[in-house]
């Protein structure tokens, strides 16, 4: 190998270890990029999963208070209906 074509071949290495150096460099920062933006939606997540957690017991706890005053309310229907005063029939059916 000539000179010539030793400084030709140091010139080819030299570009491709600094292209190489750009190119670690770009997917270091990258990599950084990607860890920040999967750490905040990991926050946001299980910020959500908190909500979605007491929004879930909340409306089991409503559930259970409708279903309470339902069972009242049918309770008191039925109390109601069999104090109720009951009106007299004519023993006789209406004929058309």
């Amino acid at each position: 190998m000539t000179k010539l074509q030793k400084d030709h071949l140091m010139i080819l290495l030299e570009s491709i270890d600094s292209k190489m150096q750009i190119t670690v460099e770009t997917v270091c920062s990258l990599n950084d990029k990607i860890d920040g933006v999967e750490e905040r939606l990991n926050t946001k997540i299980d910020h959500m999963d908190k909500i979605l957690k007491v929004t879930v017991e909340e409306v089991a706890s409503l559930h259970k208070k409708v279903d309470s005053v339902y069972e009242e309310l049918i309770a008191h229907r039925n109390d109601t209906e069999l104090h109720r005063r009951q009106t007299k029939r004519s023993p006789f059916k209406k004929v058309a």
